[in-house]
């Protein structure tokens, strides 16, 4: 097959987008298919990511409008020129240009869907992806919860596949973890260690979790400490808030100054060691109507590492755990449910291994990135023999 993707999130630009629509492009290639990519303007003084296929095609200027009017632009040109089967949006934000890009040239468009894309409570915002949807002849909804979401929206359930998003088990090292990391897993050493990635949000539920669940744990096992790697939202069209002066304010009044540590982002060489050194990996999630966790895939990651979870059962995150199997998921707002599970796996050394590596062995075998663009590859074909005679 001949794609072209157009994307707005795409790395060097760090997110869970981001990642989606990188590896999508290269398993796709991997598997014998061309794939070229039109994406947003390079972040300032970021420097492009190596790419044997080449380079994508950037927009020059920065921002949504500048980013549509080149996704279209660039897009339809490349659209008469290379003639692709499909377009391949890795978000809805692309979606209006492969829409009018599709009009005038009769090529199928697909689109990726998240969850928190069919949220936003902005009636114009709404209204504008109504026909977006529609109009896209295949949308690959990440999760059980998304895909049930666009039934609900009146979508045609023949043209809605699953995929789940994938991971890559972490490189060989290629650098050593920092002086300061190095130190704090030192000082660590035989403390029970439970560690939260990802981007600072109010969704992740981590101020709740800081404030009503620290407490009771704290009260059970004192020298319990609770890590949390991730900054703030940056590029985010969806996350303007800033909360890290709240989670701040929250360890300093619950006197968790020697608990809890803010460590912001960190190398992959740090996180590699962070997570050699955890317990449990915990996704305290609330249940936002506004603002939903489409999938989870820090906790494929930390399953990588053999580290098993304990996450809230809300949005996609029920897919990323075989619950009791590979972690334990609990109702959100409920913190005495939630420490209750995490005291009990603490309690369970040889319960948590065998989670742990339960977990590790699901994620290599369902999520690894060749099985997940099979399912994209089946779902791409399947939709291009039922356009053919």
């Amino acid at each position: 097959m001949k794609l072209l993707m157009l994307t707005w999130n795409y790395p060097p630009t760090v997110g869970g987008i981001e990642q989606v629509a990188y590896y999508t492009a290269t398993s796709l290639r991997d598997r014998g298919h061309s794939v070229d990519i039109v994406a947003a303007a390079l972040p300032p003084n970021a420097q492009e990511i190596a790419d044997p296929a080449g380079a994508p095609h950037r927009a020059r200027k920065k921002g949504i409008p500048a980013f549509l009017v080149h996704a279209f632009c660039t897009g339809l040109k490349l659209a008469r020129r290379h003639k692709p089967d499909a377009l391949l949006c890795a978000s809805l934000t692309a979606a209006p240009a492969a829409w009018l890009i599709s009009k005038l040239t009769r090529i199928p468009y697909v689109v990726l869907i998240y969850g928190s894309d069919l949220v936003l409570p902005r009636r114009l915002y709404q209204w504008a992806i109504g026909p977006l949807l529609s109009g896209a002849r295949r949308l690959f909804p990440i999760s059980q919860n998304t895909m049930e979401r666009l039934v609900r929206r009146g979508l045609d359930p023949s043209r809605i596949r699953l995929v789940s998003p994938g991971v890559t088990p972490p490189p060989p090292a290629t650098a050593s973890p920092g002086d300061s990391i190095v130190r704090l897993m030192k000082e660590l050493q035989g403390r029970p260690v439970l560690l939260t990635v990802g981007r600072l949000v109010r969704r992740k539920g981590i101020l709740e979790f800081i404030e009503q669940v620290m407490p009771l744990l704290a009260a059970r096992i004192p020298d319990l400490a609770y890590l949390v790697v991730g900054g703030e939202p940056k590029s985010s069209l969806i996350h303007q808030e800033r909360i890290w002066d709240q989670l701040t304010d929250a360890i300093q009044k619950g006197g968790h100054e020697n608990r809890v540590k803010l460590l912001g982002r960190l190398s992959d060489a740090d996180l590699g060691l962070v997570y050699q050194q955890s317990s449990l990996f915990i996704l305290p999630c609330r249940d936002d109507p506004a603002d939903i966790e489409g999938f989870g895939i820090v906790i494929l990651e930390a399953s990588l590492h053999g580290v098993p979870s304990v996450a809230t059962r809300c949005g996609g995150i029920p897919d990323a755990i075989a619950e009791g199997q590979t972690g334990v998921l609990v109702p959100p707002g409920r913190p005495q449910e939630m420490a209750e599970a995490i005291l009990d796996l603490l309690q369970r050394p040889d319960r948590r291994r065998e989670m742990g590596e339960a977990a590790r062995q699901r994620t290599l075998s369902e999520f690894g990135w060749d099985a997940v663009a099979a399912r994209y590859e089946a779902g791409l074909q399947e939709m291009l023999a039922a356009r053919r005679p």
